[in-house]
């Protein structure tokens, strides 16, 4: 019996388990009588922002004072090292700024690219840190060059009573309990059912010991990832120092910092450490507005770290809160020129306005949305397939390459609504260092007009063009796709990437499931392409020897012929090892590894190739990889097709043949 893929899209799921959908109503077809309108209400955020601001003595300077090797006496500093910006760290903060190596604690060291070691200290108040007191200072050649000084001035508080503090009878305090349903109230998470509270076994309750290095309290929830640490630390308001429970709650899309006060609960400053973008799209494996609803998604919850260490808005690369990224940036070509600009998501970087409302007459209503839906599709794939080894230094696309190697100055400039053309979309590539350029225009085969970017195969179709570009004869080279048979074989390998990405995880997709490619934008079901994908060859046909016909001269007509081929590898291993979340690559599943030796295979094959050639690439892929445990498989597949064990590059007869230790093997 076929395997069914049982894992659907890791993504998908997260958004539609964590996130508020917008709507789910049925989609009808504009060509069939009237679409339905879907009302978009964007939630408000549950959060209140509330952020830790340094107190008024901060002081940054670059200009700091000169503190020379010299002033640690008894003591030859090697200049740069890290025990020489410690000595003259420590001499500052007690010599200079008068604060007793009881007070502080230096948290880290650093290097940078220039030589100067920054160390980072904390505060410390009868042995417990101060979250918002910090000093950091640069050094250089035993010189201080640069420092920041946000260290407490003002009056200290009596000495704490920890064990009356621990008393769980008290009525003095609050219980670290009473702090932990506080932070969950405060920041909109669901009201916790259990509240377990322990103390770990070598917590020492004295105040002259390290209180800052080890929790207090764990507190272990159902509305929490993991355990719980409680610490006791203070927060500087002002003149004042308040004693808190520190507290780390981590949740799916959110970890909070919370500080909540011991006597009062109140809590005195929230700091999440998910640093995301908010956006309304058509979440990836839902296909298209008439497959899945639009839905709020956070970036935290889908950014891969490997992938985007700064997230898609990167800061450090681009001063911009719109739709420019490191990976991407995209915008409208409408013929409004109003309608043009990048969209923007503002400081909390929420783009949730932009929500399309599918029912629009003019599709150019929601051209931001378009943008919006283009920036968030081609970053996941971005991410996704860095995974699989489309990186850096294979020359994927991204401006800052973070010294991972490849050249950096070329994320994908994205163009959506492109009013220069329609019903169809394109994928400029070319080497690594040059910007590549994908456009996608209105499908006019429906009324109103449907946006090809909500198809979602359709871009992950044209990302997969730069991806087989880029990796075919080295990122450097972006002529090894160029003959027909071989720009062919480009077709077929982005829509069985699109297909793998946003269809056949699905729970009722098996091999024998005709999967039409993009029928949203042309608005039947049967799609864009000459048949379905299947393995059933009743429903489509396609073998090798379809590439000599007449009416096979497109490249996208051959390509479906090579999808067909690819199709039939990939249940080949999903029906053996299943399905697994596709972003985590683990390549003990069927999908997973499918993708792994697709993108292997394009790094091992020639400049140009046949499909033979590249069918060869991934049997080499294989048995590099694998040591070819996969071969029979692989082979198999491809032989349905026609192109067997026989099959000659340039002679289009199919061979269904297989080699002979796979008779054996195959049954």
């Amino acid at each position: 019996m076929p395997r069914i893929c049982t894992h659907h899209w890791p993504l998908a799921a997260l958004f539609l388990a964590a996130l508020v959908a917008l709507y789910a109503a049925p989609n009808v077809h504009a060509a069939q009588s009237n679409m339905l309108e879907r009302k978009v209400k964007v939630p408000t955020p549950a959060v209140k922002l509330f952020t830790i601001l340094p107190p008024f003595s901060t002081t940054i300077s670059t200009s700091a004072p000169t503190v020379a090797a010299t002033t640690v006496p008894g003591r030859k500093l090697a200049a740069d090292s890290q025990d020489a910006a410690r000595a003259v760290a420590t001499a500052y903060l007690t010599e200079t700024l008068g604060f007793p190596s009881s007070e502080f604690v230096i948290k880290n060291m650093v290097v940078t690219s220039s030589g100067v070691t920054a160390v980072y200290a904390r505060q410390l108040v009868h042995g417990f840190e101060v979250v918002n007191a910090d000093v950091n200072l640069n050094i250089k050649n035993g010189q201080i060059v640069a420092f920041g000084d946000s260290f407490y001035r003002g009056a200290r508080p009596t000495q704490p009573d920890l064990a009356a503090l621990s008393d769980t009878a008290s009525t003095m305090s609050k219980s670290p309990a009473d702090a932990f349903m506080a932070l969950a109230s405060f920041v909109g998470a669901p009201t916790p059912k259990i509240v377990n509270v322990t103390v770990p076994a070598d917590i020492v309750r004295d105040a002259s010991s390290d209180l800052h290095a080890a929790p207090v309290f764990e507190i272990t929830s159902e509305i929490a990832m993991g355990t719980v640490p409680v610490h006791y630390q203070y927060v500087q308001n002002g003149n004042n120092l308040k004693l808190v429970y520190s507290l780390q709650l981590q949740q799916t899309m959110h970890w909070y910092h919370g500080h909540v006060n011991v006597q009062t609960g109140e809590i005195e400053a929230v700091n999440d450490w998910a640093a995301a973008a908010r956006y309304a799209v058509i979440p990836v494996g839902e296909q298209s507005p008439d497959m899945g609803p639009l839905v709020i998604v956070d970036s935290a919850s889908v950014i891969l770290a490997n992938a985007s260490p700064n997230g898609w808005h990167d800061d450090s690369v681009v001063k911009s809160k719109t739709t420019e990224g490191n990976n991407v940036t995209a915008q409208p070509n409408t013929p409004d020129g109003t309608k043009n600009g990048f969209p923007d998501g503002g400081a909390n970087l929420d783009f949730t306005k932009y929500a399309p409302i599918f029912a629009s007459s003019n599709p150019n209503d929601y051209a931001a949305g378009s943008a919006v839906q283009m920036f968030f599709l081609m970053n996941v794939a971005h991410d996704l397939c860095y995974q699989y080894g489309f990186d850096e230094a294979s020359g994927n696309f991204q401006m800052d390459n973070y010294g991972k190697g490849g050249l950096g100055s070329d994320p994908i400039a994205a163009v959506v609504q492109d009013q220069n053309d329609v019903d169809t979309e394109y994928f400029m590539t070319p080497p690594d260092g040059q910007r590549p350029h994908v456009s996608a225009y209105l499908f006019d085969y429906t009324t109103p007009n449907r946006d090809s970017v909500f198809d979602l195969a359709i871009p992950h179709h044209e990302f997969f063009h730069g991806v087989s570009s880029r990796l075919t004869g080295g990122p450097a080279n972006s002529d090894c796709l160029t003959p027909f048979e071989a720009a062919s074989l480009a077709e077929g390998w982005s829509d069985m990437f699109a297909l793998a990405v946003n269809v056949l995880d699905k729970q009722t997709v098996t091999r024998n499931t005709a999967a039409p490619f993009a029928p949203y934008v042309a608005g039947t079901p049967s799609g864009l392409r000459t048949y379905p994908y299947t393995s059933d060859t009743q429903v489509n046909p396609s073998v090798y020897s379809y590439l000599g016909r007449a009416d096979y001269q497109t490249v996208h007509k051959a390509g479906e012929v090579w999808a067909s081929m690819l199709w039939e590898v990939y249940w080949n291993l999903v029906d053996k090892y299943g399905c697994g979340p596709i972003e985590q690559a683990d390549l003990a599943h069927g999908n997973t590894l499918w993708l792994q030796l697709i993108m292997d295979g394009l790094k091992i094959q020639n400049c140009n190739p046949s499909a033979v050639t590249a069918r060869d690439a991934i049997l080499t892929a294989d048995l590099l990889l694998t040591g070819a445990a996969n071969n029979c498989l692989i082979w198999s597949g491809f032989a349905k097709r026609g192109l067997g064990t026989a099959a000659l590059s340039g002679v289009y007869e199919d061979s269904f043949t297989v080699p002979p230790e796979c008779l054996l093997t195959l049954g």
